[in-house]
């Protein structure tokens, strides 16, 4: 990586592991930037692009004086060459992600405080920006005169230097249609479908048409190179090959590595840990969350940490919330991970070390190098599981992969001492803190002696549990609670005493107990202390009855509006907003329905009432932390009338505000039985009966909105009428679950062309990402939208108000398509029935057949081609039905379509047809299907020309056996890699190397992207693979391919052992040829100094001369390498030696400012000249 210092302004290249801390620039190109040349060579200082550069790095030395180091695409990247450019764009989102700030200039920005100047920014239109704002974990925000605007942190308690200004985290999700949690830990949270990722760089622009695809490399993982002039389609077909070949060997690796588990049958900690978390009740053990020695392991001020206390003082519990704690830390870190385990007195397989052992490789083994260690330990296993030596061994290797480890271990001492068990488990945790410097460990027992002194040699931290019980958790909440409510505080002493011990030595550990009778001695009329003992006296023995009291308490002409309440926070698909609470009370449901938003509430008396049961949900937490629940009676609101009306205040308080029930078991009491036997009954909640209601209360509420004179049709609308996008998003999902779709709001709903309209404005449910009014694309049919969602009731009552069944529109662009492919096979027989074009073309998929076929619903497949789908109609993007299914192996939809008189040698789609298609997945079944059914297995066409090709490129041996088996052609030529022997060279499987060698490949055949077998491994790498070819005749000698040949590509790259295996094959270690000409000309450009010397050794010529730098001295002068250059001059380089791209190796030093290396060149032309004088 190429870095400019930000006080010279002079080039340094590093390599990862010696790269320093640097700030990335992100900008929009204008006329006139500085170039690579420019900047290096000192040319146009006066250039707008070049000052640019200066103010960046001006302003990374104000803001940042511990970096000193800055990258910027414009001149850090030397464009002319063509093979730096391509690594560049490659590794391109990394350099983003390991910066330790990226200064994004938004030069169309006049005003730090312009939110409007922000939102229209053209930056943000920009296809690059998607990298820059995901990778990062600070994005500073700065206006065209550097004036912060704010972030985008990883986190929004990131920020607290002032430089950073303000969170725009929010902002930033609406303006690019990104959500909040991909903008902010996009690589850890994970979930974002391609499909998803892809529409994040819609409507995106770049200067050239290629970017739009390499822009997006980082977005997947994936590094195909760049290619610029193969246009857009080109760059797109090669994005879309790598995400395939990606996606394919991941699922490859889990459906390995899922057999791998089964055979290793681990214990499973998880149940342990949900068991514990069952019996959590709000904040407990939130004091060692925020005790320093917590906070100081978790930081990694000291790596161990052990807790110790009697049986039963909570240690479980304890350490469930140490897990739960470091799962978030590790969701929001990178490159974090985490193993726990619960020893278990009562389940056999959670009391050895070898328990421990094989579920921490089982929970860490899916990535490299475990992985691979698992697989070889798998293979040749015999079905035995790995001892425990092997096992130590794959474990550490796992380890070795995170550069942050926590290790979280419940009840060491339910480890039995029998057999040495626990010994050896210390022993090896002592071990392990030795060898892993990245490992952090807590672990919690009894305090046993040998546990103890395990402890002490880790030199772990120790916490006494027994001086935080549980109790003192509910003690010190009291005791603030007493000494901060406005009523409580005035108390005596005495009555505060008493309430403080009564409520703690009857509460036994249940903190969700304890607050409930504070809260219910909160709202005694009086608080004199002769009522306050009479309630501490009659206080309810269980929860039950602590909310039955609560209830009967509300006030009549205060039940409906409380039971609305209870009823929404109990069915609502997420914690509703305290405004959206507010228009919840105003709808009626009964007769035809209305809304009376004249007559909003003010809640504050109601939630005082219900402050038991429900709670403000949010981070904040007193001083003392431990109050995790915000009093909904602290007049959040504070309206003084019954009626009012929102203020923009109050809305952005009430919109801001989510309420919740305060605990699981409300809902619960609400919903038994138990409530029905006593005097709370009329607040029962049966969940079909409540869904049913909350449907209609979101379509009367939208209706109302549609015909609401103060409607505007943009975003305003959303704060005017809370309860909008939640009911906008929810209504079907609510009437699903009641089931009962016989109403007729729905159908209205759909059947009207203005709600219709309205409700799509604000949520289109075919669509992944939809801004609130900010879509153009043609909206589907009411019928569409029923038929996506499956509500076949309702579309049968849509059908039957006279809809047109083949009408176009919505993503998917019938509603025929639109079931076939979410698999609503009930709906798509109806549209059938109702006269729907089966065969009817257009959307992504083509046709309802290739939809359904692509995600292999049986049912809905054989349903279409009963009723006469074209099983060979061609278009979209897999080309035609057979190819959807291949593509996902869907074995038996793939027999349905061939039964059905499927082209098995159709042409076309992705991978040109269903052979190359399942063949290039590795779908065994599948592709013996195609064959059996007669597909040619030599058929050609698109990326990988040929079956064999496309199963070779990505290992799969059983598919490669199966089509030499068919006749296929092992020196069929054409495609990406030429032919079958080069792609899995390539690739590295060996295998499959042996079997095409085994079947008559050509070794040394040549074409496509590496020329020949032996430069393709040797390009990647794959040292066995070399070898392999090599012992089969491959010619070491032949010419042709970036590098030349084999010696030069294994020298470029810095491969010892393939160099030394090529000299003692006989290689030519003078072959010209290639971008370096000399195999020691490219060893020296890289600064690999032992196959410098090893080529040496060897008898390289030191001053041949050709390639792009003309020696191999000027190569290593231009590049820094001191040691090369010595190597060299030592061997007797030429010093004075002209020609190449710096003309001699002292131009070349000097132009890359390389201080240390001019020296070394000047001292060896001083010596040249002295030697010189004295033999004249």
């Amino acid at each position: 990586m190429r870095l400019l210092n930000t006080h010279t302004l002079k080039f340094a290249e590093f390599r990862d592991e010696t790269r320093p801390k640097y700030v990335i620039a992100s900008h929009r190109w204008e006329d006139g930037e500085a170039t690579f040349q420019d900047v290096r060579d000192g040319h146009n200082y006066d250039s707008a692009g070049y000052k640019k550069i200066k103010a960046f790095a001006e302003y990374a030395r104000e803001s940042v004086p511990t970096v000193e180091w800055l990258w910027i695409d414009t001149c850090c990247i030397n464009k002319d060459s063509a093979a730096e450019l391509s690594e560049a764009i490659n590794l391109m989102f990394d350099w983003y992600r390991h910066a330790d700030l990226c200064i994004a200039y938004l030069a169309d920005v006049e005003a730090a405080d312009d939110k409007s100047q922000f939102e229209k920014s053209k930056w943000f239109k920009r296809g690059w920006t998607l990298q820059e704002l995901l990778a990062p974990r600070m994005v500073i925000f700065v206006t065209k005169s550097w004036q912060v605007i704010g972030n985008k942190a990883a986190s929004t308690h990131s920020s607290n230097e002032t430089y950073r200004g303000p969170d725009l985290g929010t902002d930033i999700a609406t303006i690019t249609g990104i959500s909040e949690q991909a903008l902010r830990a996009f690589e850890t949270s994970g979930g974002w479908s391609a499909e998803e990722r892809m529409r994040w760089m819609e409507g995106r622009i770049t200067t050239r048409e290629e970017d739009m695809s390499y822009a997006l490399y980082g977005i997947f993982g994936v590094t195909p190179g760049a290619n610029y002039g193969e246009r857009r389609d080109g760059a797109r077909r090669r994005l879309l090959a790598a995400i395939s070949q990606q996606e394919t060997i991941a699922a490859q690796q889990a459906d390995r590595f899922r057999k791998i588990a089964d055979w290793l049958s681990p214990p499973e900690p998880w149940i342990n840990h949900e068991s514990a978390r069952l019996l959590h009740e709000p904040e407990t053990g939130a004091w060692l969350l925020e005790c320093d020695d917590y906070r100081n392991w978790k930081s990694g001020s000291f790596r161990h940490l052990w807790l110790y206390g009697k049986a039963g003082c909570g240690k479980t519990l304890l350490c469930s919330t140490a897990i739960e704690d470091v799962k978030a830390h590790c969701e929001n870190a990178i490159n974090a991970g985490y193993v726990i385990f619960y020893f278990s007195f009562s389940d056999d397989q959670k009391q050895r070390y070898d328990h421990l052992l094989v579920s921490a490789v089982v929970q860490l083994g899916s990535r490299q190098p475990g992985f691979l260690m698992l697989q070889q330990a798998y293979e040749k296993s015999n079905r035995r599981r790995p001892g425990r030596e092997e096992l130590e061994k794959i474990l550490l290797a796992c380890i070795a992969s995170y550069d942050e480890l926590f290790v979280v271990l419940d009840a060491l001492d339910e480890c039995p001492e029998n057999d040495n068990g626990r010994a050896h488990m210390l022993t090896w945790l002592i071990k392990l803190t030795q060898e892993a410097s990245q490992v952090k460990i807590l672990a919690t027992s009894r305090e046993l002696p040998d546990i103890r002194a395990s402890m002490m040699l880790m030199g772990a931290i120790s916490i006494s549990v027994a001086t935080h019980s549980v109790h003192a958790d509910i003690r010190k909440y009291l005791a603030t609670q007493l000494s901060r409510d406005h009523r409580l505080l005035r108390l005596q002493q005495t009555t505060k005493e008493l309430i403080e011990e009564t409520i703690c030595t009857k509460a036994d550990g249940m903190f969700r107990w304890a607050y409930c009778q504070l809260q219910e001695l909160k709202k005694l009329k009086s608080t004199r202390p002769r009522y306050i003992k009479e309630a501490l006296y009659s206080l309810p023995s269980t929860l039950d009855e602590t909310y039955e009291r609560m209830l009967i308490a509300i006030e009549d002409q205060l039940r409906a509006d409380a039971l609305t309440l209870l009823r929404w926070l109990a069915y609502a698909r997420s914690p509703p907003t305290l405004a959206e609470l507010v228009d919840a009370t105003v709808i009626d449901v009964t007769g035809e329905g209305h809304v009376e938003i004249e007559d909003r509430p003010g809640l504050d008396d109601t939630l005082e009432i219900l402050s038991g049961l429900v709670i403000i949900v949010g981070n904040e937490r007193n001083e003392d932390n431990i109050d995790c629940f915000k009093d909904v009676s602290q007049n959040i609101l504070a309206p003084e009338t019954e009626g009012f009306e929102f203020s923009p205040s109050h809305r952005q308080i009430a919109g801001d505000t989510k309420i919740r029930l305060a605990h699981f078991s409300v809902k619960e009491y609400l919903e038994s039985e138990r409530i029905l036997k006593g005097d709370a009954k009329d607040f029962y909640l049966e969940g079909i009966k409540q869904h049913g209601i909350l449907s209609q209360s979101c379509l009367i509420y939208l209706m109302y909105y549609s015909n609401c004179d103060e409607k505007l049709s943009t975003e305003q609308d959303l704060a005017t009428f809370p309860l909008l996008r939640y009911a906008a998003e929810s209504w079907y999902y609510h009437s699903a679950l009641h089931g009962d779709l016989e109403g007729t709001r729905e159908a209205d709903l759909l059947c009207t062309d203005a709600t219709l309209r309205d409700w799509l404005q604000v949520h289109r449910p075919d669509q992944i990402i939809h801004l609130p009014f900010r879509n153009s694309s043609v909206l589907g049919s009411g019928l569409y939208y029923a038929s996506f969602l499956g509500l076949e009731q309702l579309g049968s009552q849509i059908l039957g108000r006279g809809a047109d069944v083949n009408a176009q529109g919505g993503e998917h662009n019938y509603a025929l398509q639109a079931a076939s492919a979410k698999g609503h096979d009930q709906v798509v027989q109806m549209l059938l029935d109702a006269g729907a074009d089966v065969n009817a073309q257009a959307g992504w998929a083509d046709n309802a057949l290739q939809a359904a076929s692509y995600r292999g619903y049986e049912r809905v497949v054989q349903l279409l081609i009963d009723a006469g789908a074209d099983v060979n109609a061609q278009g979209g993007w897999y080309g035609s039905a057979l190819q959807s299914a291949s593509v996902k192996g869907h074995e038996q939809v793939v027999q349905m379509l061939l039964d059905a008189g499927a082209d098995f040698n159709a042409q076309g789609g992705w991978h040109g047809n269903a052979l190359r298609t399942a063949s290039y997945h590795g779908y065994e079944r599948v592709v013996q299907l195609l064959i059996d059914a007669g597909a040619d297995v030599n058929a050609q066409g698109w990326e990988h020309n040929y079956a064999l090709q496309a199963a070779s490129a990505n290992g799969h041996d059983q598919v490669v056996q199966m089509l030499l088996d068919a006749g296929a052609d092992v020196n069929a030529q054409g495609g990406w890699y030429g032919n079958a022997l080069q792609a899995a060279s390539a690739k590295g499987h060996e295998q499959v190397v042996q079997m095409l060698l085994d079947a008559g490949a050509d070794v040394n055949a040549q074409g496509g992207r590496h020329v020949t077998a032996l430069q393709a491994a040797l390009s990647e790498g794959h040292e066995q693979v070399v070898q392999m070819l090599l012992d089969a005749g491959a010619d070491f000698n032949a010419q042709g391919g970036w590098h030349g040949n084999a010696l030069r590509t294994a020298s470029y790259h810095g491969y010892e052992r393939v160099v030394q295996l090529l000299i003692d094959a006989g290689a030519d270690v003078n072959a010209q040829g290639g971008e370096h000409n000399y195999a020691l000309q490219a060893a020296s450009a890289n600064g690999h100094d032992q196959v410098v010397q090893m080529l040496l050794d060897a008898g390289a010529d030191v001053n041949a001369q050709g390639g792009w730098y003309g020696n191999a001295l000027q190569a290593a002068s231009a590049e820094g390498h001191e040691q090369v250059v010595q190597m060299l001059l030592d061997a007797g380089a030429d010093v004075n030696a002209q020609g190449g791209l710096h003309f001699t190796a002292l131009h070349a030093a000097l132009s890359e400012g390389h201080e240390q290396v001019v020296q070394m060149l000047l001292d060896a032309k001083r010596a040249s000249t002295l030697t010189e004088s004295s033999s004249c």
